[in-house]
Parts: C-alpha cells; sequence; structure tokens
C-alpha cells in the first residue's frame, strides 16, 4: 500500500502519483481510470482528494470524463503532453519535472510598500507592505529562470525576514503558513529582459534573447490571491504545451 507524505498539499501528492502512472506508462490513452474509491485504497486518502486531484488532471486535459462509464486516459497522455501549460506548479517542481538539476540564488528580498495595482490584487490596501522576492534559478551558473514574487508582509507572522530561506520552494514555504496556492490566473508573453527586471545578471548572449513571461496570480484553497508572480523562462529553453479543444 503506497502511502503519501506530509508537508505538501495532500490533493497535489495525489495528483502527482497518478501522473507517475501514466510517465511509467502504467496507464495509457484509452484506459479507464480505478475508481475514486480505488485510488483512495491505495494511498491512504480520502475519496475527495482523489476526487480533487482528479479535477486537476480533467483540467489539464490528462483525463476524460463520461458520465455513467467512468474517468479515461485522454489520447493527449497519448501525444506525450505530459505538462501543458494549464498546470498550475511552481518553478521547482516544473524542473525537477524535466529533470533539471538548479540551484536558487536570492538576488534581493526585501519588504516594501504595496503599489496601488498589486495591492488591489493581492486584497490588500495601498501601501501596505508587502514581501518582494527576486531570485534566480541556475544551473552551472547559467541562468535558466528568473523570478519576482510578491505576497503580504503578514504571512511572515511576525518573524523578520530572512532572505536564506527562500533559496528553496516558495511554494513550500507557503504551505506551512497554510496559504500554499493551489491554482493560477496566468498571462504568457515574450519578452526581452531589461534594465527593470534582470538583465545585469544575465550573460551579454542572453540579454537581447526572447525569454517567456509568465505572470500569475496564485490562488489558496479558499479562492484568495496569496501571491503574485513574474517567472522569466529562457526561450531557447522552454516551451510549454497547450491543448485546443473544440467544445
Amino acid at each position: 500500500m503506497s502511502q503519501l507524505v506530509h508537508g505538501r498539499s495532500t490533493v497535489l501528492q495525489m495528483r502527482d502519483q497518478i501522473l507517475q502512472l501514466l510517465d511509467e506508462g502504467k496507464l495509457q490513452a484509452g484506459d479507464r481510470l480505478p475508481t475514486e474509491a480505488e485510488f483512495a485504497a491505495t494511498y491512504s486518502v480520502s475519496r475527495g482528494t482523489v476526487r480533487e486531484a482528479l479535477k486537476l488532471l480533467e483540467q489539464d486535459g490528462l483525463v476524460d470524463v463520461f458520465h455513467g462509464k467512468g474517468r479515461f486516459v485522454s489520447a493527449l497522455q497519448g501525444l506525450g503532453v505530459v505538462r501543458p501549460v494549464t498546470r498550475f506548479e511552481s518553478v521547482t517542481e516544473m524542473l525537477a519535472a524535466r529533470g533539471v538539476t538548479a540551484t536558487t540564488k536570492v538576488l534581493t528580498a526585501r519588504i516594501l510598500p504595496a503599489e496601488p495595482d498589486e495591492a488591489k490584487q493581492l486584497g490588500l490596501q495601498a501601501g501596505d507592505d508587502v514581501v518582494e522576492l527576486r531570485r534566480v534559478r541556475l544551473r552551472s551558473d547559467e541562468p535558466l529562470v528568473f523570478s519576482r514574487n510578491l505576497f503580504s508582509a503578514d504571512l511572515l507572522q511576525g518573524e523578520e525576514l530572512r532572505p536564506e530561506e527562500f533559496a528553496g520552494s516558495l511554494h513550500e514555504w507557503l504551505q506551512r503558513r497554510n496559504r500554499e496556492p493551489l491554482s493560477s490566473a496566468a498571462q504568457l508573453s515574450a519578452v526581452h529582459l531589461t534594465d527593470d527586471d534582470f538583465a545585469e545578471h544575465a550573460p551579454a548572449h542572453l540579454r537581447n534573447a526572447p525569454w517567456l513571461l509568465i505572470s500569475e496570480r496564485g490562488l489558496d484553497q479558499n479562492g484568495t490571491v496569496v501571491l503574485l508572480s513574474m517567472d522569466f523562462h529562457r526561450g531557447d529553453m522552454f516551451g510549454f504545451q497547450v491543448l485546443r479543444r473544440n467544445t
């Protein structure tokens, strides 16, 4: 019997367990998935957890639901599109899933007053304190992803801001405060790095290269925006697949 581990959303862990079955070929396009009860018994979780995990896979287009028949692995899995852009995951998870070993360097970590638009998105008042993180993911000193993250300073829970705490997964840091983002509203655009972004930290040959910017508002389990993120992905290394269906 398999069991999930503590320290991360059980729903996301359950989703990843099912994804592993797909990645390993134990479930293939057209196969009928085990029932909620069968998954729950195998992984020692509630049926509600399984149901929410399956909904995430349905949103990704990896699982099709036929009422009265059950859930089936979609044809999309047969195309090898296993990490569609519709999947919400942290940069740390995304890199690990692609087999990329990267380190995180915190460029700046500071508390500053929220700009009006950012405060509105976070449900704050203009001028309220927010934490701004600027980080880079590196592989052998080569930048892969630059990130700017913003969240309410209240989440520090009265503790001092310590940059070293953010050299790992920010999602896990938020999860320990019961505010882990589980979904997001995102916008994608092709950009160049500018001085206002991270150009000074990029090698010369990458400054004018195209980068893929994903701007996101991360929502927690209550549907509250808890995190604003701007992630700049190297255009020569990263691409994201999207499922388009005629509804």
